[in-house]
């Protein structure tokens, strides 16, 4: 909701520069409306052109990357949670009670919003699988083998949760997206300024006020994988579930 809230602050902002430049040029002085100060004008937003391309740019693919590596990171997660079901199986009734946290866990994450919400509930879960899976002793040797994977794959698990949590929460700085504003502003408003006042180009402008405030809440949207209309899968956890009920 807050992306969309910019986006629209971002276009009226945008369209609103270059047609109220548009709209003031004839009532400006001659001298105001020289030649020369037409020439410096557009000097300025040739300047002002390239530097907004780039940093759009690298905002886009920042938010790509980001978007995709939360994304690996969480099949990763719901992966290390199957084995980590998997690894507790051979060790036999003893283990039914953390295979059962897991599993209250996993259903707990699903029911959290977002689901990468460091929620206490669906951390003290965690905890309480670590808890009751140290609590297990084993006399045989092979089962103690089995146990220590099974503890392994459990710290593996945590440290992917929290790699996942962290990344996220990935945000732009507000001063950037201000200096980008601020550049983008600067650039319509040059561009309005002695435009010709008709239907092709108010419409053209506008149609590019509201492309370039669209590509600015798809930067802001994947960003923040988890929220959203444009938002990851829950896929892979629900599919743990599954192989844990198996």
């Amino acid at each position: 909701m807050v992306a969309f809230i910019v986006a629209v602050l971002i276009f009226i902002l945008l369209g609103g520069a270059a047609l109220a430049t548009m709209a003031i040029h004839a009532r400006l002085a001659d001298h105001h409306r020289s030649d020369e100060t037409n020439t410096s004008v557009r000097l300025v937003a040739t300047l002002f052109v390239t530097m907004p391309s780039l940093l759009l740019g690298l905002m886009m693919n920042s938010a790509a990357n980001t978007y995709v590596a939360v994304d690996r990171n969480l099949h990763v997660f719901a992966t290390d949670i199957i084995l980590l079901d998997r690894s507790m199986r051979p060790l036999g009734p003893s283990a039914d009670e953390p295979r059962k946290r897991l599993l209250a866990y996993v259903e707990q994450v699903l029911k959290d919003v977002p689901i990468s919400r460091a929620n206490e509930v669906s951390e003290h879960l965690l905890d309480e699988v670590g808890n009751s899976l140290r609590e297990l002793r084993f006399d045989d040797e092979q089962k103690v083998a089995l146990w220590n994977d099974a503890r392994s794959v459990y710290r593996q698990a945590v440290q992917q949760r929290w790699t996942f949590v962290e990344q996220s929460d990935g945000s732009f700085p507000s001063p950037l997206i201000c200096i980008l504003v601020g550049w983008l502003t600067l650039m319509f408003a040059t561009l309005g300024f002695r435009a010709p006042r008709n239907a092709v180009v108010i419409s053209t402008t506008v149609a590019a006020a509201a492309l370039i405030s669209a590509a600015i809440y798809l930067i802001l949207e994947m960003s923040t994988p988890f929220s959203g209309p444009i938002q990851l899968s829950d896929r892979p956890l629900v599919r743990a579930v599954e192989e844990i009920k198996r």
